[in-house]
């Protein structure tokens, strides 16, 4: 007989956890419900999170309700049409998952790296403008370094680009750094001289501005270096056109 009440109470247990999933999920909602649109319920509380969401402000209450309609009844026209099953939908819901997993990566990636940027590392920057920079850059083809497609430029410091600047600005003559695009290699930067310019007075950059850009700039050096090591770790395979043409 105990065994008896014991299968019962398993059997009344099953039976409950069951319906508990196979029953509607609004029908089980624990939010009061605020709004019904084609039997789709919306809560109070998706009102409130939709209301902090866009920014909307207490008297303007009625703003979020209307999109919270407005995105329900897309959604019901949308799957009324079948677009929902159709791969192209599949497709961009694949990729719009990749992109928000990657903006979640890289934004937490960011938040991570800590930099210094010192009033000598401003003073540096600012005792390039007026001079003329020398360098050499040398271009990476599958991790090799071209040394015969090397070119030197003779440049403004002021009228190098904004990347360049913060790039040759942290260089001494004879030192060089290597360029990444998305952790790839992209060429080698020498700084072969630098020399003040007649005829052109420094630039009066905004101080503020520079420490920022120099931060940025060091941020930018972590990740690229962050990627690079990514790919160093990881197996990647290039495969020729000619042999996938065989």
């Amino acid at each position: 007989m105990k065994y008896l009440f014991t299968i019962l109470a398993f059997v009344v247990l099953s039976s409950v956890v069951t319906l508990y999933y196979l029953w509607p999920a609004d029908s089980i909602q624990k939010d009061p419900t605020a709004i019904s649109v084609n039997g789709h319920l919306i809560s109070q509380k998706q009102i409130d999170n939709q209301a902090r969401k866009q920014g909307y402000h207490s008297g303007e209450a009625n703003d979020s309700r209307n999109s919270l309609v407005t995105r329900q009844l897309l959604l019901d026209e949308a799957q009324r049409l079948g677009i929902d099953k159709e791969n192209d939908f599949s497709k961009a819901l694949k990729d719009y998952y990749e992109q928000s997993l990657i903006k979640v990566l890289t934004d937490r990636k960011l938040k991570s790296i800590k930099v210094d940027v010192s009033e000598e590392d401003i003073n540096r920057y600012l005792s390039c403008s007026g001079k003329m920079f020398t360098f050499t850059r040398i271009p990476f083809e599958n991790g090799n370094l071209l040394k015969e497609q090397g070119r030197q430029n003779s440049v403004l410091f002021d009228d190098l680009s904004e990347s360049l600047r913060l790039l040759l600005a942290d260089l001494e003559p004879g030192e060089n750094i290597v360029q990444f695009e998305t952790g790839t290699e992209v060429s080698m930067i020498s700084l072969d001289k630098m020399e003040k310019a007649d005829g052109f007075d420094p630039v009066q950059y905004e101080r503020g501005r520079v420490g920022e850009l120099l931060g940025g700039y060091q941020k930018s050096l972590e990740i690229d270096r962050w990627i690079n090591s990514l790919r160093k770790k990881a197996s990647v395979v290039v495969y020729d056109e000619e042999e996938k043409n065989d």
